[in-house]
């Protein structure tokens, strides 16, 4: 089973790497997402592969929002459900795992 990781900050100490805890999160993808659009519309996209302050302060939003999904997610899976081809309910439940100590 793998897990949602909603990614984090990491240590601030090495400005010229990303973080392992931002790395194939989905703040990462919140990201990746903001400079497709960016390029869709024909301006100018942010470096990612860095850990400077600039990189710092942007994904700091994009970390706060993954994680406030992630936890909603996992602290309201009775509001998901699962349907059959029919789209019946299957009574069957989800739940929801995250990668501890992501933060």
């Amino acid at each position: 089973m793998s897990s949602l990781k909603p990614g984090g900050m990491g240590s601030k100490l090495n400005p010229n790497v990303k973080p392992v805890e931002f790395a194939n999160s989905m703040a990462e993808a919140i990201e990746n997402a903001l400079n497709d659009t960016l390029t869709a519309d024909g301006m100018k996209t942010f470096a990612v592969n860095t850990n400077s302050q600039e990189a710092r302060d942007r994904r700091r939003l994009f970390v706060a929002v993954a994680v406030g999904v992630v936890a909603y997610l996992k602290h309201n899976t009775n509001a998901l459900t699962i349907l059959d081809a029919l789209s019946i309910p299957t009574g069957d439940s989800i739940l929801v795992s995250t990668e501890p100590g992501a933060l």
